[in-house]
């Protein structure tokens, strides 16, 4: 069946019905008043809930609201992890050589954090090729999983992933998708037909979500669903 990817926890830091967000433990929404839970989807089906065809809502506030989170820990992140490694060199190889280095470091990971969160362009294309590759390690494995993509622009694309495989289980040999270079990043995908999809999941953080929901429950990003299901 479609959809293989499993549910994600039931953890509701998001409103599934309004996007508000909420904390966990709170039981009802201070945005829409309904009961935080599958309650409220009580009697409709989770098959067919996505619908059929691509989501008409690409440019949502909610995608804004995630890209610019995303760029907040990137730039807090940077100036601390070079600070560290910059007092470690300091004090093995001195301070002019901690100095030198830190600064080097600093515009290297300011231009691969440019390269990362910079918006690419938006594509649409046929999945061709699943791979997954285990190397076993000490201490630690490493899996690389990709997709590849035939464009309808002609050109070949891919998307590797290493910190979780939740688009690559999801996505299925065939599968008509779309890349949206409005939301940007590594889980940016929305396949074509999704109606027999028991789970979606979220372009921004990559999550499986119940089909049924509005927003993704764990970043609050609106969802994307068929035309017919909005």
């Amino acid at each position: 069946m479609s959809g293989e990817n499993k549910t994600a926890a039931k953890i509701f830091n998001y409103c599934p019905n309004c996007g508000t967000k909420t904390g966990r433990g709170v039981q009802i929404c201070p945005g829409c008043a309904k009961t935080i839970g599958d309650s409220q989807y009580d009697g409709i089906p989770r098959i067919g809930a996505a619908g059929f065809g691509y989501s008409e809502i690409t440019e949502h506030e909610s995608f804004a609201a995630y890209n610019k989170s995303k760029k907040k820990i990137v730039t807090i992140a940077i100036p601390l992890i070079v600070l560290v490694l910059t007092i470690i060199l300091s004090v093995i190889f001195g301070p002019a050589v901690g100095i030198v280095t830190g600064l080097f470091l600093l515009i290297l990971m300011v231009i691969i954090a440019l390269v990362q969160l910079r918006n690419k362009p938006s594509w649409e294309g046929t999945v061709v090729k699943k791979e997954h590759v285990h190397i076993k390690r000490e201490g630690a494995d490493r899996n690389t999983y990709t997709v590849k993509f035939n464009c309808a622009d002609g050109k070949n694309r891919k998307q590797v992933w290493h910190s979780h495989s939740f688009i690559y289980d999801y996505l299925q040999e065939g599968d008509r998708v779309r890349y949206l270079g409005s939301i940007s990043g590594d889980n940016a995908f929305e396949k074509y037909d999704k109606s027999q999809d028991e789970s979606i999941p979220c372009a921004c953080c990559g999550l499986a979500m119940d089909p049924r929901y509005t927003y993704c429950t764990i970043c609050g990003a609106l969802l994307l669903k068929g035309k017919a299901a909005q």
